[in-house]
């Protein structure tokens, strides 16, 4: 029992029923005229002897034959009366000897359209026992107006009620052989392919990273054949980006027992800074500073990278920093690298941005760094406005900007350069504009590439203002 529930539950059983359904409708609509068709003929059948009877009564001498031979004419036509119209008048040909009811049903077949001889049939397939008929219609042979004959409707209704069981059982079989072979084909077009490629999404879902679950889409042009080509397409995306993470946690692991490492290193460091900050020589004061706070914010990061498994950035603590400060010091850090490249802050000193001072800063050093390698090899490198770090106030926000003059972004690359190892440069990670982007929206605001062409290329910070 509960195999025929999934079975009637499932594509095929419904499209089981579908075509049966299909198939018996089309089946009624031919069985209908067919009875209706039938009837008429029977009737027609006694209407064309009825005449024969009369024309052998017009025949005789006198118009007179013997009361046997009258008796069998109305047998033979199977019929009670026999009455013509000629010239406006009606005449009574053959009767045979009956009592008829005070009113008899009447088919009228002289002027009769297609409803009105489906409807004759339908009752005379419906109608009680003993039941008798009147029929009009016109002669076959030009003789009169109309003929007009009285019968007993049992023989005519036993005779549609065979035809139609015999009808029945043959159209039956038809109709089951021709639903069969619609279902047949139907199963091998479409549901065979639909229960191929549901497997093997089933398959892919219990293990999609097993590369033997292997998607073979068709050459079909409809729309299963688009379902198994996109199918098969998300199957290899998926397995591509669950890859990536494979590769990004075995890197995080590395990276975990390098920043354990190298945060003991860094609190070596910070100990001497912090004598180097002690020192007399003014140059070493000078540059004393800048060393511990990069190391200590290298420190941070290490501590970040310890917490790597967590796959979260510290909870930015929000707080009024001014723009200037900010981009001088993003320059100073990240740029000190770059001796021979030319750059200068243009931003007023009132401007100021709600943000995490730690995470803005790493957010403009990455810019800075990636303008700085873009423009190195240009020949306007040394120019002080080869990069640019400029504020902008913008109603409620304010725009932080990196403009360098450098060979731009690649077109190839615009539309994922915020990706995750999506590098515009060579020997890039591609990691620094994807972790800038996260850092600044998990401010309230976003960084995005504002211009690039041959001539360079435009970042923008945009953060709430102060």
């Amino acid at each position: 029992m509960n195999r025929v529930r999934e079975f009637f539950q499932s594509l095929a059983g419904r499209l089981f029923l579908v075509t049966l359904a299909v198939t018996l409708m089309a089946e009624a609509l031919v069985f209908a005229p067919t009875l209706a068709a039938f009837h008429e003929a029977r009737i027609r059948d006694r209407i064309n002897l009825a005449q024969t009877a009369a024309l052998a009564l017009e025949a005789a001498p006198d118009s007179e034959i013997a009361p046997a031979l009258q008796e069998e004419l109305l047998e033979n036509a199977e019929v009670k009366r026999i009455a013509l119209r000629r010239d406006g008048a009606r005449v009574l040909l053959l009767e045979q000897p009956f009592e008829p009811p005070a009113r008899l049903p009447l088919y009228d077949y002289t002027d009769a359209n297609s409803w009105m001889r489906f409807g004759y049939a339908m009752q005379t397939f419906l109608a009680p026992e003993g039941r008798v008929l009147r029929v009009l219609a016109r002669p076959r042979f030009d003789s009169g107006d109309f003929i007009e004959i009285v019968l007993n409707e049992n023989p005519l209704r036993r005779q549609m009620r065979a035809f139609a069981a015999q009808a029945f059982a043959l159209s039956m079989a038809f109709t089951v052989l021709a639903a069969a072979l619609i279902y047949t084909l139907l199963i091998f077009a479409f549901v065979r392919p639909m229960r191929r490629l549901t497997r093997m999404i089933e398959q892919f879902r219990d293990a999609p990273e097993d590369a033997s679950v292997a998607f073979s889409p068709s050459r079909r042009a409809d729309e299963i054949g688009r379902a198994e080509r996109a199918v098969s397409d998300m199957a290899q995306q998926i397995r591509a980006n669950l890859r990536q993470r494979e590769r990004l946690a075995a890197l995080g692991g590395a990276v975990a027992r390098i920043a354990h490492d190298l945060r003991n290193m860094l609190a070596t460091a910070q100990l001497v800074t912090e004598r180097l900050a002690q020192s007399q020589d003014p140059a070493v004061r000078q540059v004393a500073p800048r060393l511990e706070r990069a190391i200590g914010r290298a420190a941070g990061l290490a501590q970040t990278a310890l917490r790597y498994g967590r796959a979260d950035e510290p909870a930015p603590v929000l707080a009024p920093v001014r723009a200037r400060d900010a981009l001088s010091e993003a320059g100073e850090d990240a740029l000190a690298v770059f001796p021979g490249v030319g750059w200068r802050v243009d931003a007023d000193a009132t401007v100021s941005v709600i943000a995490d001072r730690d995470h803005l800063h790493r957010i403009l050093a990455n810019l800075s760094r990636n303008a700085a390698q873009a423009v190195s090899s240009s020949p306007r490198a040394r120019d002080n406005d080869a990069i640019i770090l400029a504020a902008e106030r913008r109603g409620a926000r304010v725009a932080l900007v990196v403009r360098d003059k450098g060979p731009g972004v690649p077109e190839n690359v615009r539309a994922r350069l915020f990706e995750a190892f999506t590098s515009a440069e060579r020997g890039g990670a591609g990691l620094g504009l994807a972790i800038a982007r996260e850092l600044a929206r998990a401010q309230g605001g976003d960084v995005i590439l504002a211009a690039s062409s041959e001539n360079g290329a435009t970042f923008e910070v945009t953060l709430p203002a102060a």
